[in-house]
C-alpha cells in the first residue's frame, strides 16, 4: 500500500487540522471554552436553547432568591426558575424591550394564552413556549433598573446589528440612538430589596458584565451561583475581548467560584466553592446510577 504525503498547503486548508491548531492555541492562551471546567452532578439546562443556562437539578427551592439581570425579549430562564422551582425571581432591566416583553408575557398568561418566542436568525429553529400560571407571573418582581457600579443614569445605546434588539451601556457606542435609564450597584439593589444573600445571579447585560463582576468581587456579596453570558463573543469591540473575558473569569475563581459549565459561546455557570464541595459530597453519598 502506498501512502500519499500531504502537501503543506493541504494541511493549512484541512478543516479538522485547523480546528485542532485553534484549540491548542486557545488552551495555550488560557481562553479555550472548556478550559478549567469542573462539572458537578445533575447539571440541567433551564430555559430556551440559546438563552438558557445550566444549574444543578436540585439546587433551588421555593426559598431561593434569584436575580435575573437583563431581560430583552427572552426571559425563558427567569420564568422557568419560577415554573420549575417556585423560586423568588427578580428581573432587572430598564430598557423598553425588557419592560415591554415582560408585560407581554403577563398579558398572555393572564388571558390564558400561550406565548411562544422565536429566536432571531440564525438561531430561529428553537422556539420556546412560556408555561407560567397567572399566579406565578404575578409573583415575579420586575425592577426597571439596570445594574452597574454606582447609582446614576446612563445612556443605553441602540444596537447596530440586524435582528438584534438589546440596548447596551458598553456596546454600540458609535450609535446615534440611545435612551437614558437608571442604574445602581448590585449591593445597593440587594439592600433596597432586603436581601443579604442571593442564590443565583444571572448576568445577560450586553458587555456590562465585566463591571458588575468587579463589584460582586469588591463587595464580597453572598451569592451561591453566578451565570454569565460574555456578550463580546458575539459583539467584539476589539481583538482583546478574549483577555477581558479571561480576566473576569479569573476574578471569580480567585473570589472562590468554580466554573462548572461553559458553552462554546461562553455562557458560563460559576458555583461558589463551598456549595460546589457540598454538591460533590452528595454525589459520593448518593451516587447517580
Amino acid at each position: 500500500m502506498t501512502l500519499r504525503k500531504t502537501h503543506p498547503k493541504e494541511a493549512f486548508t484541512n478543516q479538522p487540522f485547523m480546528e485542532n491548531i485553534l484549540d491548542i492555541t486557545k488552551k495555550v492562551m488560557g481562553i479555550h471554552p472548556q478550559q478549567g471546567v469542573k462539572p458537578v452532578p445533575g447539571l440541567v439546562h433551564i430555559g430556551s436553547r440559546f438563552h438558557g443556562y445550566h444549574l444543578p437539578e436540585h439546587f433551588l427551592t421555593s426559598e431561593s432568591i434569584c436575580y435575573c439581570v437583563g431581560a430583552g425579549e427572552d426571559i425563558s430562564f427567569d420564568t422557568e426558575l419560577k415554573a420549575i422551582f417556585d423560586a423568588q425571581v427578580f428581573i432587572f432591566d430598564p430598557t423598553p424591550e425588557g419592560i415591554n416583553h415582560f408585560q407581554k408575557v403577563k398579558d398572555y398568561t393572564q388571558n390564558d394564552q400561550s406565548l411562544t418566542i422565536h429566536n432571531k436568525p440564525p438561531h430561529n429553529k428553537a422556539p420556546f413556549t412560556y408555561r407560567l400560571t397567572a399566579d406565578q407571573v404575578n409573583a415575579i418582581t420586575y425592577v426597571p433598573i439596570g445594574v452597574w457600579d454606582q447609582k446614576t443614569t446612563l445612556r443605553f445605546f441602540a444596537p447596530q446589528k440586524e435582528n438584534y434588539v438589546s440596548h447596551s451601556v458598553f456596546l454600540f457606542k458609535d450609535s446615534n440612538e440611545f435612551i437614558e435609564a437608571p442604574v445602581d450597584r448590585l449591593s445597593n439593589l440587594m439592600a433596597m430589596l432586603g436581601h443579604t444573600a442571593v442564590d443565583v445571579v444571572k448576568l445577560e447585560i450586553e458587555g456590562a458584565e465585566y463591571t458588575v463582576i468587579d463589584t460582586i468581587v469588591q463587595d464580597k456579596l453572598d451569592i451561591k451561583a453566578i451565570l454569565v453570558e460574555f456578550d463580546e463573543v458575539h459583539n467584539a469591540t476589539d481583538k482583546a475581548y478574549h483577555f477581558r473575558i479571561k480576566k473576569s473569569c479569573s476574578q471569580l475563581k480567585k473570589a472562590g467560584y468554580v466554573l462548572v459549565h461553559s458553552t462554546e459561546s461562553l455562557k458560563r455557570t460559576f458555583i461558589r466553592k463551598d456549595v460546589f464541595d457540598t454538591l460533590n459530597v452528595k454525589k459520593k453519598a448518593f451516587p447517580i446510577t
